[in-house]
């Protein structure tokens, strides 16, 4: 019996535990300390930004105030009373024709007594003008330019004073009787009517001064029926052509933005149709005088001296990226001819480079290109594809070139990282800002592209992720 439990012990095989257990232990171990000293590297790296490329479109138009300059001739009476008048404000009107007249009677005075206690009902073209008034005003207004408010309220009183004149006019034109010694005043040459003087009238092209674009100094004196006039007063004034200026102030950017061989397409006081006139610069100060020149819609704005204008210019579509993620990049210029195909590629995206080893054995080796970008002459390529000790072969002429003799050039890009790499895609700029620039949305980077937002950050082709 205790012989078969000898043998049944002999049967047991006992392994080394001792020895597996450390093997373990070992490699846990290593794990461990290398995913700390991953950490801990991490901690100390400074994050990389990325910035998610968006689209942008540009305003390139011009926005001025400009000073309107016409041909203005003043009309002034040489008798005392109160005056009426005949023609609507900025009608046109005959020369010799009647405009208005003064009576030193008072009986004109007695229309407005019989007429205020009367509804004067304005039609539709009335509302019109009077609503124009009021958004032409809306849009223009400015918290610093509060004083346009009394000007704004002088418009608006004329609109609503040719209702009243148009009135007068019928109720005068049907009782001559009473009205017998009233002293007319004619028109003295044919062209438009306006009622209103603003120390503008002489003004020329050459006269113009800083001053004269001081909104805040302009004042606006109006006429209109029932007002009591002295002998030698102003009545009216006449612009006898639609020849006329606007003359603006703009910076030296914003004249070289303009084509001296074409027309202005402009839009004048928020107006629904455009205006194509030509123009001329004048160098004004630190900038320049732009004097647009017309001769049609003098009377849409003849009511008016200070003029909003919108200068139509291309606008343009394109990729809005921050400057910080810009960086410069030394390229080469490398002659097309030098460029092969290779295999059954079409384009030129590789190049052949003769080396010479030890033994003086010449070998020739292919070469892909990273091609930034290209013109009928140039390939513009990533230089770290060379050494300055390499010669370039034309295969089918076997002409030779040293790459210390390639012309250099220097482009602008992003490092892109959608990929988890830092790599390098060049932009062309199109305008740069403070804080953003924005460039063509027709090369290598796209819209969503995630890009690098300090370049100065990372290298090219560090692994970002």
């Amino acid at each position: 019996m205790f012989k078969n439990k000898k043998n049944k012990n002999d049967n047991v095989v006992k392994f080394n535990t001792v020895s597996r257990i450390n093997v373990a232990v070992v490699i846990f171990a290593a794990i461990i300390l290398y995913v700390a000293i991953s950490v801990i590297l991490s901690l100390k790296k400074e994050p990389v930004t990325l910035y998610k490329v968006g689209e942008s479109r540009t305003d390139n138009n011009i926005y001025c105030t400009g000073l309107a300059i016409r041909n203005e001739i003043t009309v002034k009476t040489d008798k005392t009373g109160n005056i009426a008048y005949f023609i609507n404000d900025n009608e046109k009107i005959k020369k010799g024709n009647p405009v208005c007249a003064i009576d030193g009677s008072g009986n004109i005075m007695s229309i407005f007594g019989e007429e205020n206690a009367l509804n004067i009902e304005l039609s539709k073209t009335d509302y019109k003008k009077i609503r124009d008034t009021i958004s032409l005003y809306k849009s223009n207004y400015e918290d610093t330019s509060f004083y346009t408010v009394y000007n704004f309220k002088n418009e608006v009183d004329n609109r609503v004073l040719d209702v009243a004149n148009q009135l007068i006019m019928d109720r005068v034109s049907a009782d001559k009787k009473n009205f017998a010694s009233l002293q007319s005043i004619n028109s003295p040459v044919s062209g438009i009517i306006c009622y209103y003087t603003d120390g503008y009238e002489n003004k020329t092209i050459e006269s113009i001064t800083d001053a004269d674009f001081d909104r805040s100094n302009y004042s606006k004196t109006t006429f209109s029926t029932g007002d009591r006039v002295n002998s030698g007063t102003v009545v009216f004034k006449m612009i006898e052509d639609e020849k006329w200026n606007i003359v603006c102030r703009i910076t030296k950017e914003e004249a070289e933005k303009l084509d001296p061989d074409s027309k202005l397409d402009l839009i004048i006081n928020n107006a629904d149709y455009d205006i194509y006139a030509p123009f001329t610069l004048q160098e004004y100060q630190d900038g320049y005088l732009l004097i647009i020149n017309l001769n049609k819609y003098m009377a849409n704005f003849a009511n008016e001296r200070f003029l909003s204008v919108e200068i139509n210019m291309d606008d343009f579509e394109g990729l809005k990226i921050p400057n910080s993620s810009i960086i410069e990049k030394e390229v080469y210029l490398l002659p097309r001819e030098f460029a092969a195909a290779g295999g059954n590629e079409s384009s030129l995206n590789k190049v052949y480079k003769k080396t010479v080893t030890e033994d003086g054995t010449e070998t020739i080796e292919q070469i892909r290109l990273e091609i930034y970008k290209k013109d009928e002459k140039y390939l513009w390529v990533n230089p770290d594809s060379f050494t300055t000790t390499d010669v370039l072969v034309q295969m089918n002429t076997n002409n030779t070139l040293n790459v210390s003799l390639l012309k250099s050039d220097k482009i602008y890009g992003v490092y892109q990282a959608n990929e988890g790499v830092a790599d390098f895609i060049e932009v062309d700029i199109v305008r740069e800002g403070e804080e953003f620039t924005i460039v063509d949305s027709g090369g290598a980077l796209r819209k969503y592209d995630n890009i690098i937002m300090d370049a100065g950050m990372v290298e090219e082709n560090q692994i970002i992720y």
